[in-house]
């Protein structure tokens, strides 16, 4: 029997009354052990299933400490994310209050984050921009948009105020109406800043491209994209409309100066400028009159965002050419007085020389005619007055010639021992006649045969010289000559010319150089002079390429050190020998017959006289056409040809003789006899085809060494 049914039966059954209900009993007995059959069952399934809870609660529960661990590392990165955010992210509640403030709020204001939540929005924009926020707010709530955009200040924890960039949108509740503002505030404070100073930089800049007077331009291609009043004022255009928008073409001429078309030329200059980075040119321009004018223009390419376009700078040159085409005018009329002026020099130098052609050469045969005593000093008088005045004369027409790049340098040999001695003849007497001692000295190392112009070499020396012996009172002159080293072809000389004088004071070394000064006003009245010796001389050794140097102490003398560099030569030899008083070795000449064409009675006569002393014959021709006709009737080994002559001048004559048939024509030594030495004339004389030229007054020498080259 079923264990509770048995301790129930005995509790309240007796023996028999078990007895009588046996069967009874039986049946509950079944019934109980069926239900221990069922709970044992329900059991085992309980027991099942509360094994499988506890399996299932143990994963939910790991599962929930992960998702829970995951949450909070989820939540440290958000927060140290939105804490590490340079923008300030907020929420407000419809009042405007701060319901939220990440640490950027005080970063950025200097606020305390935890007393700013609670406080309302307004207190902390500036009183300006708080009617935008609410205009702002009412839009958003108006319009239901879904954001706000717009700047404003914040005020900062030190009183100043930053321009702040807004973002906002409406927080909407479960039943539809608005909550609040979530959004960001992004600190623009130095944008704004960088964009006033652009602003007022961009106004400065437009304010000079406006105000300057400076024409510009900006182009994109040709066309005109904008420009100052400057710009409108140069091509006269009143109302900006009509200027922008159009075209180069437009406001030039069809075709510019050189004949190009200035559409096609336009743009050949922008596409050059964009090439070189700079392009700089001349072009005509138009006025809206239609009047041209020129204009230097300077095109500048601007690379942009939107494109190239072409900064243009544009300078009238109106005015320029204006005083160009005066100055050529002007460079013509001086041209023109400068040419008159060679031809006045020219034709005086004639007529001066002429007579001084016969002083001089009626002072040389007087005194080789054994004068007596008195007569030979006054013969010595009236050839020393001749010499300063011919000195005079040259040194103006020198001066001349220098002035108007007339003078050319010669390049012929010349033995330069012979011509030291030459040139410095004259000055021992000179120096005797004030008790000076003039000393030469000349450096062993100088080669014998030099190539170059020696006369005017000889004109740099004697006007130093002469200047050093005029302005020595006593002690001496030195004349130095010292080799400075060369190369194969070529020596470099220094001549010193050292005196005792009167010297030159610190103040003045550079002013005599000049044309027509001298160191004192009393320098002309003292020792005479026209103040142009310096100056030429330091004309002539600038044109062979050498340097003058002086040093000076105010009455202790002077130097001059002269540096000019010479081509050697070794082919020249002397030609003549001349002693104080007479030629020698003359037998060249003898037997040589020359014809004379002279209309001036003295110079024929001087002329005359020296051919006598060389035994040579002559024939007289007073013009040019009978010095014509007596070559076609006579054989002569040469004419000595005056230039200026009555009926037909030497030019005339000369031509005519060349153009005669017969090869003794062609060859005939023709020599040019002119008062003048400037180059035109000497060009002239060889177009004309004379062989050589001697100059008035003539130099017995100069004379002499040309008929001994033209003797055979």
């Amino acid at each position: 029997m079923h264990r509770l049914l048995k301790r129930q039966i005995r509790k309240y059954l007796s023996e028999d009354e078990q007895e009588k209900f046996r069967d009874f009993l039986d049946v509950i007995n079944d019934a109980y052990v069926d239900f221990d059959s069922d709970i044992k069952q329900i059991e085992n399934i309980l027991e099942e299933s509360s094994q499988e809870l506890f399996n299932v609660n143990r994963e939910l529960k790991k599962n929930l400490e992960s998702k829970s661990a995951e949450a909070k590392t989820t939540s440290s990165r958000l927060e140290a994310i939105v804490d590490n955010i340079n923008e300030v992210i907020f929420q407000a509640n419809i009042e405007g209050e701060w319901m939220y403030l990440n640490p950027a709020w005080t970063k950025m204001t200097g606020f305390d984050l935890l007393s700013s939540i609670g406080t309302n929005v307004y207190e902390f924009v500036h009183p300006d921009d708080i009617e935008l926020c609410r205009l702002k707010l009412k839009y958003l709530l108006e319009h239901k948009e879904k954001t706000n955009h717009f700047e404003v200040r914040f005020v900062t924890k030190s009183g100043s105020y930053k321009w702040c960039e807004i973002e906002e949108r409406l927080i909407i509740g479960e039943d539809g109406k608005a909550t609040g503002l979530s959004g960001f505030i992004k600190d623009i404070s130095q944008r704004k800043s960088l964009e006033e100073e652009k602003n007022e930089t961009d106004e400065k800049f437009r304010m000079i491209f406006e105000k300057s007077s400076v024409a510009y331009l900006i182009i994109k291609e040709s066309r005109f994209l904008d420009c100052n009043q400057a710009c409108l004022d140069l091509f006269g255009v009143k109302y900006r409309s009509n200027f922008i928008g159009k075209f180069v073409k437009d406001f030039s001429p069809e075709f510019q100066a050189d004949g190009s078309r200035s559409s096609d030329k336009a743009m050949d200059f922008i596409y050059q400028a964009r090439e070189k980075g700079f392009n700089k040119f001349d072009w005509i321009h138009m006025k809206e009159d239609g009047m041209e004018f020129p204009v230097e223009v300077i095109l500048n390419p601007v690379q942009l965002a939107e494109g190239n376009i072409h900064f243009v700078a544009l300078n009238d040159l109106s005015e320029r050419k204006r005083v160009e085409s005066e100055l050529i005018a002007a460079k013509e009329k001086a041209e023109g007085a400068t040419k008159a002026k060679a031809q006045f020099l020219s034709t005086m130098s004639h007529e001066i020389r002429t007579p001084m052609n016969a002083v001089i050469g009626v002072t040389h045969l007087l005194s080789e005619n054994d004068p007596r005593e008195d007569q030979l000093s006054n013969l010595n008088i009236l050839k020393l007055s001749a010499d300063n005045l011919m000195t005079l004369i040259n040194d103006i027409l020198d001066f001349s010639k220098i002035e108007a790049g007339k003078i050319e340098l010669e390049k012929i040999d010349f033995n330069f021992r012979n011509f030291i001695s030459n040139v410095t003849a004259g000055f021992f007497m000179k120096a005797k006649e004030k008790d000076l001692e003039f000393i030469v000295e000349i450096d062993p190392k100088i080669p014998a045969h030099l190539t170059g112009d020696p006369t005017r070499l000889s004109q740099i020396i004697t006007n130093l010289c002469c200047n050093a012996i005029k302005f020595t009172d006593e002690g001496r002159v030195l004349l130095k000559a010292d080799f400075k080293g060369g190369s194969d072809d070529k020596v470099n000389i220094q001549f010193e010319i050292n005196d005792t004088g009167i010297g030159i004071p610190a103040d003045k070394k550079d002013q005599i150089f000049e044309s027509f000064s001298q160191a004192d006003s009393n320098t002309t009245r003292l020792y005479g002079g026209t103040g142009l010796g310096l100056a030429i001389t330091g004309k002539l050794i600038e044109l062979m390429q050498g340097s003058i140097d002086v040093e000076s102490e105010a009455g202790k003398g002077t130097s001059f050190f002269v540096n000019v560099s010479l081509k050697i030569s070794l082919k020249s030899q002397p030609k003549l020998s001349f002693s104080d008083r007479h030629f020698t070795g003359c037998e060249k000449l003898k037997g040589m017959h020359v014809l004379v064409a002279e209309d001036n009675p003295m110079n024929v006569l001087i002329i005359k006289q020296f051919l006598k002393k060389w035994d040579v014959t002559y024939d007289i021709a007073k013009n040019g056409k009978i010095a014509f006709e007596k070559v076609q009737e006579a054989d002569y080994d040469m004419v000595l040809m005056d230039l200026q002559m009555p009926e037909m001048d030497g030019y005339d004559a000369s031509e005519n003789i060349r153009k005669l048939e017969g090869e003794k024509y062609q060859e005939l030594p023709i020599i040019a006899v002119t008062a003048s030495a400037f180059n035109e004339i000497r060009a002239k004389v060889m177009s004309a085809g004379m062989t050589d030229f001697v100059t008035k007054p003539i130099n017995p020498e100069e004379l002499y060494v040309k008929l001994e080259k033209y003797a055979n």
